[in-house]
């Protein structure tokens, strides 16, 4: 387990301040007693490996003498280690089973506690709905005990949480009543980290006058506390708190700052911490970086570099690594930055496991934060690419994989889960492709856009100068005009798009007669229907079937396998849980069904355990679900509707993944009727997610809702397309396009353009 690293918002770690009983001390607890009591020690001194190892040695001496009292305040404590450190799976187990035994003891000062360390868990998981209604319970159960430690301590807690969820004013209101009874329990490391929290707060909202004030003595508070790891961390926190805006940090924030590292410094070169050291350090010669006293702000991150080498902290290496590889870049020294970049870039994959991911407007953290390095040191592989023909090829490879590690790391964290982006021993490269199909992959930069196209052979590179605001407005503009069925207004920016991507690479398309593209979208890109692109006579689709590759990689692109008869078509036509009637639907199911046969589950009989006791037999090839869906920001809201209620992404995981009882993945996953819920490049990326959440080879969906008359016919006639062995699947759904759009009723792009192959296009 890595060792706690700084923290940007810090959270009141009070679970801790909890003193375990010590009535009736015998042998047995005075044992138990002391393996908590020195895991609490080894938390406070920074040894998290040594606090996890007590409190585990503790839970285990309480199971075997029986004292459910202590073994609850063991688990409370390890269990919030695991949620500091990341580990949530863990830590939900642990602090579910504290809060039981908690109860069964009636220790209401651990239930207020445990309870609020679940509110966090579920905050830091995005689960806002479950945090809240958790928080509060702990700041009414510290209302009745009197205890204004634990009332501080949740108000702070629910602070953050308002914060987050955009909500300002509430967030003030908490963090004034967290330093307020912090004060009155004689706590003042609470007190400061809520002021803390509170100037970053006022920070983001533009107060900067307020902000200084509470930073001002959140560290005047700190300074007075002896020596602490926990109080080093603090500094470091409050002095963090002027990176929260962006552009120029005025003097007054930068003195304060200052301020804060170097008493961290101290506090480190006293305690012997190397860590702490380096955090300090590092923290400096961020804020030198900043304020553009690069030579001082290189040597200050050599030092945290060396520093965090001996205390054997990757966590850290990465940090200083990349920061010392944008001030070589800013002293134009590129060949120390390329450097410096690939050894963090290196150095985050090998702790990426580690780090705790939050959400803040349904956008991770990690993206949020770390992102800019992988597309910096992106960026920097490029242009060095464009200008050195013999690395070209080695460079534009290593660009790509740089930005594969982001993507397949967006999607474990989508999901919470790092199934996602494991199927190595199943996967093939995409690069194995088919004749006549190209691989385009579009990053989007600050200053241009960047695509590269890989024929089999070797990589292209071509540049559009838009800077990736513009086009990321662009997009957006497309997108919502698209789906306004009853203008052509959509054609300037079709006409715009088509130009900056598809027009500098057509010389190319056509010289190789390519007639598939297979898309790996940025971020910014995702939400593109790039089959409605247009030349200014005719749209991308009439030249070219398309699909979507969440990455590189895929899970056995090769032609449908599936044998006769083993589909299951589900589909719901009748208004359930408020959603309106899908009246095509019986005749959509009864059109697949002619076509592939199995078995049909339609209205009631299309429950949720029916559907998963279906799928554990295994028999099924392709699963055809036509209801009501959503993919959302929020994969927890991510769902496609069943008779009795939601099917979650996880439930259909659950029923639908490889494995045992199935020894192969699912061939073909169709979700006719379902949408995303806006034009969010997040609501995308579940979309996109899909078929490898599922264990899908491939999958069919749309980014946004089509009437079931217009899905009906198209995934019809992409069925025919696909057994008549004729075509791919991606020529398949092309064809099927094709025909809806000569249709006069669904000639719009609004009805034929949002429906999107994802994953295997053969």
């Amino acid at each position: 387990m890595r060792r706690i690293s700084v923290g940007v918002a810090l959270v009141a770690v009070w679970i801790f301040g909890i003193g375990a009983a010590t009535a009736e001390v015998g042998a047995g607890r005075a044992g138990e007693l002391d393996y908590i009591g020195r895991g609490t020690a080894a938390f406070r001194a920074g040894d998290i490996v040594a606090a996890t190892q007590h409190w585990t040695e503790a839970i285990r001496l309480c199971r075997q003498n029986g004292d459910v009292d202590l073994e609850a305040q063991a688990l409370a404590r390890r269990g919030e280690l695991y949620r500091l450190e990341g580990y949530y799976r863990y830590a939900s187990g642990d602090l579910e089973e504290a809060l039981k035994q908690a109860e069964r003891s009636g220790d209401q000062a651990l239930i207020a506690a445990t309870t609020g360390a679940l509110g966090n868990l579920a905050f830091m998981m995005q689960r806002t709905a479950v945090a809240e209604p958790l928080l509060r319970r702990t700041r009414d159960l510290a209302e009745r005990l009197h205890d204004n430690a634990i009332l501080a301590a949740s108000e702070n807690d629910l602070g953050n949480l308002y914060a987050s969820t955009g909500q300002p004013a509430e967030a003030a209101s908490s963090y004034q009543e967290a330093i307020a009874n912090a004060e009155i329990a004689g706590d003042p490391a609470l007190a400061a980290t809520a002021e803390t929290n509170a100037a970053r707060l006022a920070l983001r909202s533009g107060d900067a006058a307020p902000a200084t004030s509470l930073l001002t003595r959140a560290i005047d508070t700190l300074t007075r506390l002896p020596p602490s790891y926990a109080n080093a961390m603090a500094l470091i926190s409050a002095g963090s708190a002027v990176f929260e805006t962006e552009g120029d940090i005025p003097a007054d924030a930068q003195t304060i700052a200052e301020r804060a590292f170097r008493a961290a410094l101290m506090t480190g070169g006293s305690l012997r911490n190397l860590q702490i050291s380096s955090l300090a350090d590092g923290s400096l010669g961020h804020l030198y970086e900043r304020t553009g006293e690069l030579d001082a702000a290189a040597a200050l991150t050599e030092r945290a570099l060396f520093a965090a080498q001996q205390a054997s902290a990757p966590e850290l290496l990465y940090r200083w690594d990349w920061q010392r590889a944008r001030i070589a870049r800013q002293r134009q020294q590129p060949e120390i930055a390329l450097g410096s970049y690939r050894r963090a870039v290196a150095e985050l994959q090998s702790v990426r496991q580690d780090i705790p991911v939050e959400y803040r407007d349904g956008r991770s953290s990690y993206r949020t934060t770390f992102g800019p390095l992988y597309l910096q040191f992106t960026d920097l592989l490029l242009r060095r690419a464009a200008q050195d023909a013999n690395e070209r090829q080695e460079l534009l490879r290593e660009a790509i994989n740089t930005i594969e590690e982001l993507k397949e790391t967006e999607l474990r964290d989508y999901f919470r889960d790092s199934c996602v982006a494991d199927f190595e021993a199943k996967q093939r490269s995409i690069e194995s492709i088919a004749p006549g199909t190209a691989v385009l992959y579009p990053i989007s930069l600050p200053d241009r856009l960047e695509i590269l196209v890989n024929l089999g052979g070797e990589e292209r590179q071509y540049t559009a100068a838009i800077p990736e605001p513009v086009l990321r407005q662009e997009v957006k503009q497309f997108r919502a005009l698209l789906e306004k069925r009853t203008t052509n207004e959509y054609l300037s920016p079709a006409r715009r798009l088509y130009d900056q991507i598809i027009r500098p690479i057509e010389p190319l398309l056509v010289a190789n007669h390519v007639d598939t593209l297979v898309i790996v979208p940025d971020e910014v890109l995702r939400i593109v229907p790039f089959a409605a692109l247009n030349d200014g006579k005719s749209f991308l689709i009439n030249r070219y079937a398309t699909a979507i590759a969440p990455g590189l990689k895929l899970v056995e692109p090769q032609p449908l396998a599936s044998r006769s008869g083993t589909a299951l078509i589900l589909g719901i036509s009748n208004s359930v849980e408020g959603y309106v009637q899908l009246p095509n639907v019986p005749h959509e199911v009864a059109e697949v069904h002619e076509i592939e046969g199995g078995e049909v589950l339609l209205n009631d009989s299309f429950t949720r355990s029916r559907f998963a006791d279906d799928l554990k037999s295994g028999r099924y090839d392709i699963v055809h679900i036509a209801s009501h869906g959503q993919f959302g920001s929020d994969p927890s809201r991510t769902f496609v509707l069943a008779y009795d209620g939601k099917l979650t992404m996880d439930a259909l995981e659950n029923d639908i993944k490889y494995g045992p009882p199935r020894e192969n993945p699912l061939e073909l996953l169709i979700l006719s009727a379902c949408e995303t819920a806006s034009g969010d490049d997040r609501d995308a990326l579940g979309l996109a997610g899909v078929a490898l959440k599922a264990g899908a080879r491939s999958a069919l969906a749309t980014l946004w809702y089509i009437n079931d008359v217009a899905s009906g016919e198209l995934v019809t006639d992409f069925y025919k397309g696909v057994r008549s062995r004729q075509m791919s699947k991606a020529q398949a759904l092309r064809a099927a396009q094709l025909a809806l759009a000569a249709d006069p009723r669904f000639a719009h792009p609004a009805y034929w353009a949002p429906f999107l192959l994802i994953g295997n296009w053969l």
